[in-house]
């Protein structure tokens, strides 16, 4: 049986491994980034990073999950900023908004996803990124999930068959458009990406309004 201090060394080591291979797979790419050199700048060998992931593809699904894990936890801090009087229609634009932020602030974090996810589906392991939104609608866990159910019931937010499918699709849909938007980032200016994608949250978040 594993020890208190062992545990919570394993622990440091596999964190410091996963957010210095967030680095590495971002500035290089996935094909191009060593294990080696990731192994080397958390201060650990090739061969103990493979004791705690059995392939480099483990790795790269440990690494997107983290960058997922940090997009959900500053959309959710958000989330929970409730004004006075806001009804859950209006959350939800407020949580598309701060989600969509990341292409702003994440814009290489958001290539690196994609191409995690072509990496992933190469090697079998597409289906395991469970940690990337959204969350099971039924769960009401998650920021826009809570949103949406809060608006249900405040009235400001339809309530029929078509809003799970709803909920899948506006993450679905917005991810896409970010993600195309910091591929070809030469194609746009920072001015022409804010109005495109603010546009698109406004459009999203209307299709949730009660009429």
């Amino acid at each position: 049986m594993e020890n208190g201090s062992y545990t919570a060394r394993k622990e440091g080591n596999i964190s410091r491994v996963v957010a210095h291979a967030l680095i590495f797979f971002v500035d290089k790419g996935i094909d191009a980034a060593k294990v080696s050199d990731i192994a080397k700048m958390a201060g650990l060998t090739e061969r103990s990073v493979f004791r705690y992931f059995e392939s480099k593809s483990d790795l790269v699904l440990e690494t997107a999950l983290l960058f997922w894990h940090k997009v959900m936890e500053h959309t959710s801090l958000v989330s929970r900023e409730r004004r006075e009087g806001e009804l859950g229609a209006d959350r939800i634009y407020a949580v598309l908004l701060s989600y969509a932020e990341i292409l702003f602030t994440s814009r290489k974090e958001l290539v690196f996803v994609h191409e995690a996810e072509a990496y992933l589906k190469r090697n079998g392991k597409a289906s395991l990124v469970k940690g990337k939104p959204p969350a099971p609608f039924k769960d009401k866990v998650g920021p826009l999930a809570e949103a949406i159910y809060m608006g249900i019931e405040d009235g400001s937010v339809r309530d029929d068959g078509d809003i799970e499918d709803l909920y899948y699709n506006t993450y679905d849909s917005l991810l896409g458009l970010m993600q195309k938007m910091a591929i070809d980032e030469d194609r746009y200016t920072e001015e022409d990406m804010r109005r495109r994608v603010t546009g698109f949250c406004r459009m999203l978040a209307d299709a949730y309004r009660s009429k």
